[in-house]
């Protein structure tokens, strides 16, 4: 039986930074909407967008990238191919 290799740190990276987008980025926003340091002051609205769709972008990009983790990350891809011992055989994989 062959040990498994290890999985890369990048999926876990990913993933860290997702769920601290997830729970801090909903924090940031209504900071944002709450406005400056007195409770009377209207809060910008050019900022309060810019944070939103930061959050949400950073939330999507973390999101697409860990369920498509798969498809584009070299060593992730190589561990999938079979390996054969005859490379007359082609992308069968041998028998044992």
């Amino acid at each position: 039986m062959k040990p498994v290799p290890p999985v890369p740190r990048l999926p876990y990276v990913l993933l860290a930074g997702l769920t601290v987008v997830a729970f801090a980025g909903p924090l940031a926003m209504l900071l944002v909407i709450r406005g400056g340091p007195s409770a009377g002051l209207p809060p910008d609205r050019a900022i309060e967008w810019v944070v939103i769709a930061l959050v949400f972008g950073l939330f999507i990009v973390l999101f697409f990238a860990c369920i498509s983790i798969n498809w584009w990350h070299p060593g992730l891809r190589e561990s999938r191919k079979p390996k054969t011992n005859n490379p007359a055989v082609g992308n069968r994989p041998t028998i044992s």
